[in-house]
């Protein structure tokens, strides 16, 4: 009969082995196996290894007959959490009825023995588990049977013990199906342009990295050699032998293969990082993330093409080997991107070197974290935030002009509103609650129907958006502002550094998403929707001017060390006129990453000055940051929303403004993606020459001046 699962936990704060026995009269027709971790795992069932899940929201559903034998069978679960190991939750249901669950009949162990996962380990000194309630969990999904729901059922590819190329990758997305779209630039805009135009959208991430330099080589307490990028390595003691170091010369996002032969099992880890000193930190309470960069992996005698279980981010990687007694051959190193489907329509050159490559940085940032969601980076996290989509969407309309991979995103967060209307801050039941992210939810909404012109999509959602704006309505005060209460919780609010009272910039988004619901309900035919948000915004417009003019963004000190904070700066700054300022802060924050010698772009703006940076690279403080997180490419949009000028002035640039500000540029040249097709702007010699796209219409403002273009090609001095 079906029993109710308990919460097992270990005594190691950082991980835990558990193992479970159990009798099978026969083969079931049916099992399905449910498991729930904080906040990782490896299965195994019969030494088979079934699926490794490194993210925070990790329930999942597997179909496993094909492991099952009649007889003795053997279930064997590695969970994972450096921040605090706080057990996990395990349920097989056999033919629908009857069930293997997470009870006290099970053995756990801190450590990491040699073949813990295989039958025939003898686990007679392991010792037995705590039991909790499942209920501390907060999991509602356990009160549905597994199996319910067809399509929450993962059926794991069959593979050889313990692990060959063919394994499961439950992250990978559907789009990948889809072939690259390929891009050619109109001849008119390639003419304008010119010919970078056309070699900047061929620019693709590769399929395949190989291998850069084969860094390092110790051998330790075995014999390790190298020819070329052959590395045959051997260990005499076990869990401590040869090692040696690759680096694959720019940031990769993808599965990590090698050729691998072996007379014997062999058994070795893979330390990866963005940096090289991730390779070589070991993990620490305060870098809680950091054993997701570690795989341990045992193989079968035999040559074998193997495959890493997980996807990361990465550019290092350190191999350690132990428990090889006989010469083990590795090459062919390569990394498979995994590359959403997307054109490179976008472009921005100009006589600022710094700026060209920041821009380029950005692109690569922004594409390699466009993955089965807005990913908010590739190596650490690795999950679909509130924050993170929408800037990462708003990037996207300059670069790429893509709308499905957005739509699908906010479905994802759709599904996880609160009853009380709230959005949480991140994909997943029971994600924290962010009120400055409930108002960003909904103002992407509004971006996408800007740049898109798609009502079709606020529509559908438009449901979802008012109820979000209600729940902040409800915290508003008479006088139509938010006002954030001592929070004994210490609530984070990302760019608010968690505040209380009445904060203008959280108002200011409150606002933003006013407007929203309100477009929403017009284009809904929602009289009375649309009066009642015309009815809040006419009280709170004011109060929020008033407050932002008492306390600019500008002044917010706390905002520049944030990528979306500066982000938010830098356009107020363009907004006011003072675009030398903002142009300034760009080459300032994003060029101290660039001069580190990063292709990609770090998580957040974290010093003035190189020295700085370096000092925090060197003292080993880099190694839990992310080296490339899509919300810093904001450069991506801020150089042709306002250096050029192009904006939308209604719902998929039917019109749209172009109010160029070269600032110090001697020259400048940009293509941005519409639904009409590119619009292309190139400035020279104080000339400005403008490519409108059919169907739309664009206002030319310079010098107090504005004047109407449409579609083709028209100069202005």
């Amino acid at each position: 009969m079906r029993k109710t699962p308990g919460q097992l936990w270990g005594r190691c704060a950082k991980e835990a082995f558990f193992r479970k026995d159990f009798e099978l009269k026969e083969k079931p027709e049916s099992a399905v196996l449910r498991i729930f971790v904080d906040t990782g795992y490896e299965l195994f069932l019969n030494g088979r290894f079934v699926a490794y899940v490194d993210e925070w929201n990790n329930m999942r559903d597997y179909n496993v007959r094909m492991y099952l034998n009649p007889g003795r069978n053997v279930i064997a679960v590695h969970a994972i959490n450096t921040a605090g190991h706080r057990g996990f939750a395990f349920e097989l249901l056999l033919n629908g009825t009857d069930s293997v669950s997470s009870d006290e009949s099970w053995k756990v162990a801190d450590s990491e023995l040699w073949g813990w996962m295989l039958p025939d380990y003898d686990d007679s000194a392991w010792s037995a588990p705590v039991v909790m309630p499942i209920e501390i969990f907060g999991m509602p999904q356990w009160s549905s049977l597994p199996g319910d729901d067809p399509e929450r059922v993962i059926s794991p590819i069959p593979n050889t013990p313990f692990f060959c190329a063919e394994v499961p990758k439950f992250v990978d997305s559907p789009f990948y199906t889809k072939q690259p779209e390929s891009f050619i630039p109109s001849a008119e805009l390639s003419e304008l342009i010119g010919p970078e135009y056309a070699e900047s959208a061929k620019a693709y991430p590769p399929a395949f990295v190989h291998a850069d330099n084969l860094m390092e080589l110790n051998a330790k307490n075995g014999a390790i050699k190298a020819d070329g990028f052959k590395v045959t390595a051997s260990a005499t003691a076990r869990y401590e032998g040869p090692e040696f170091t690759i680096d694959f010369g720019e940031e990769c996002c993808g599965y990590f293969r090698m050729r691998v032969k072996s007379g014997k099992v062999v058994r070795f880890r893979i330390y990866y990082g963005e940096c090289l000193d991730e390779c070589f930190a070991e993990p620490e309470p305060e870098i809680p993330l950091h054993r997701m960069l570690i795989e341990t992996i045992s193989l079968q005698p035999g040559v074998q093409e193997w495959e890493s279980r997980m996807r990361v981010g990465f550019r290092f990687a350190r191999i350690e080997f132990f428990h090889c007694p006989a010469e083990v051959e590795v090459d062919g190193f390569h990394v498979r991107n995994t590359i959403y489907p997307v054109a490179y329509r976008g472009a921005f050159f100009c006589s600022d070197e710094s700026l060209n490559g920041i821009w380029k940085a950005g692109r690569k940032t922004l594409h390699l974290c466009m993955q089965e969601y807005y990913l908010d980076a590739i190596k650490r996290d690795r999950l679909l935030w509130v924050g993170d989509t929408r800037a990462e969407a708003l990037y996207n309309y300059y670069l790429f002009g893509d709308t499905e991979l957005f739509k699908f995103s906010m479905r994802e967060l759709a599904k996880c509103q609160y009853e009380n209307g709230a959005i949480g801050s991140a994909w997943g039941t029971g994600a924290s609650l962010l009120w400055d992210y409930d108002a960003w939810w909904v103002i992407a909404l509004h971006d996408y129907y800007m740049y898109t012109g798609d009502a079709a999509f606020l529509l559908e959602l438009k449901q979802n958006l008012c109820r979000a704006t209600d729940w902040l309505t409800a915290r508003a005060n008479a006088e139509g502002l938010i006002d954030v209460p001592p929070n004994p919780l210490k609530l984070w609010m990302v760019v608010l550094d968690n505040s209380v009272g009445i904060d203008p910039f959280l108002n200011s988004l409150y606002l933003r998403a006013l407007k929203t619901s309100c477009e929403a309900c017009g284009l809904a035919g929602d009289a009375e929707g649309a009066a009642r948000y015309n009815a809040l915004i006419a009280k709170t417009e004011p109060a929020v001017r008033t407050l932002l003019a008492k306390s600019p963004l500008k002044d917010r000190k706390s905002l520049y060390s944030h990528s979306t904070g500066i982000y938010e700066v830098i356009e107020s700054l363009f907004k006011e006129g003072d675009s030398a300022a903002a142009l300034a802060l760009i080459r300032q924050r994003w060029g101290t990453l660039l001069s580190c010698g990063a292709d990609t772009l770090f998580e957040g703006m974290y010093s003035d000055s190189m020295p700085q940076l370096a000092e925090r690279h060197e003292n080993n403080r880099l190694a839990h940051i992310s080296f490339c997180h899509g919300w810093t490419a904001g450069p991506c949009s801020l150089l042709p929303a306002w250096i050029a000028g192009i904006r939308p002035l209604e719902p998929g640039f039917k019109r749209f403004t172009v109010a160029p500000d070269p600032v110090d540029l001697t020259w400048f040249k940009t293509a941005v993606p519409t639904p009409h097709g590119e619009i292309g702007l190139v400035f020279r010699d104080g000339t400005y020459t403008l490519s409108v796209p059919e169907n739309t219409t664009a206002v030319f403002r310079l010098n107090g001046k504005e004047t109407e273009f449409g579609s083709g090609v028209h100069t202005i001095r």
